[in-house]
């Protein structure tokens, strides 16, 4: 598999959220390369950055690229500001579900400020009126949309029950969050273990991180390191943070001789994000901690395989929800 076919595979699972059932502006190469890294950046927390190759895309049409150039702005101020939300209209206008909603939002600084949609409730109306439509065709991408619009649980189990890796793991967190009923002891548990696996069977990172985090309370060390390196080699920043942790196998647990160089070169990879978060700075404080036991030339070769798995494997990223509000990764 190629690179860039490796990265549509990584990414795409939260990215389709936005793409299925769209069409696309015709992009010259230079505009897809900056959506690409507008988008690339957005995943990994920097928005700031991710502003001018999203803008490239957006004023070329492309309806994916004006929904994060909305989201960019209204993170970035914390609030939905005028030109956020001209993005979100264009993406709209183009029947972008997610941008709908966010314009139909009333829970906004923006209603004290003025800058809110001034026709919310419309825009609210018709996102519910197409999810509804693609939703009864099978659109799993309606159907978290209708979720996220508290049109009720039983649309995400649709989702899930679809093979939406997104949504069996969001689902797997709403049960594990207490909510739904199970008259049977033990059976949330088991649908619990059934959707965290189904994800990561699925191909979503974030659900294989889930999945592997229960395998390891159940004692299933072998799995859950396969798994943690499995995110990893998708690109997901808190399962390549993990696997390098693994590789030190600090507590023994794991049927491996520790490789520090390795693990130095993976957390090097995550101290070079300039995002936010904390991964960065944790990922700094291994390698401060690994500078102490190698020596200059296991260093070396740590920056050498780092560079390497950076050329063959997808862009590290959060694998940030598309719309939010569900739990955190």
């Amino acid at each position: 598999m190629d690179f860039r076919a490796h990265l549509i595979k990584a990414l795409g699972l939260v990215l389709m959220l936005t793409l299925v059932s769209t069409a696309f502006a015709q992009l010259t190469p230079e505009q897809q390369a900056a959506r690409d890294n507008g988008l690339e950046l957005y995943q990994q927390h920097m928005g700031v950055s991710a502003i001018e190759p999203l803008r490239i895309a957006a004023e070329a049409g492309d309806k994916t690229a004006q929904y994060y150039m909305g989201e960019t702005l209204r993170l970035n101020n914390m609030f939905m500001t005028a030109e956020a939300r001209k993005w979100y209209e264009a993406a709209a206008e183009q029947d972008d579900l997610f941008s709908m909603l966010r314009l139909s939002n009333g829970g906004d600084l923006c209603k004290e400020l003025g800058t809110c949609a001034s026709n919310g409730p419309e825009w609210r109306e018709k996102a519910l009126r197409l999810a509804y439509e693609r939703a009864e065709q099978g659109d799993t991408v309606a159907m978290i949309a209708l979720y996220v619009a508290n049109q009720g649980i039983g649309w995400l189990e649709k989702a899930a029950e679809a093979g939406d890796g997104f949504a069996q793991q969001l689902l797997a967190g709403f049960y594990q969050d207490g909510e739904g009923w199970f008259f049977l002891p033990g059976s949330r548990e088991e649908a619990i273990a059934k959707w965290l696996k189904a994800s990561a069977e699925g191909g979503f990172p974030v659900g294989m991180m889930w999945h592997a985090g229960a395998l390891y309370e159940k004692g299933d060390y072998a799995a859950a390191f396969q798994w943690r390196k499995k995110a990893a080699e998708a690109g997901f920043i808190n399962g390549v943070f993990a696997y390098a942790k693994d590789l030190l196998n600090v507590e023994g647990v794991f049927d491996i001789k520790p490789d520090p160089i390795k693990s130095y070169g993976l957390f090097y990879l995550i101290a070079q994000l300039e995002g936010g978060g904390g991964s960065p700075e944790y990922a700094q404080w291994e390698l401060d901690e690994l500078d102490k036991k190698l020596s200059p030339e296991q260093i070396k070769q740590a920056e050498i395989f780092a560079a390497e798995w950076e050329k063959t494997h997808p862009p590290l990223s959060y694998f940030v929800p598309v719309y939010g509000g569900g739990r955190k990764n």
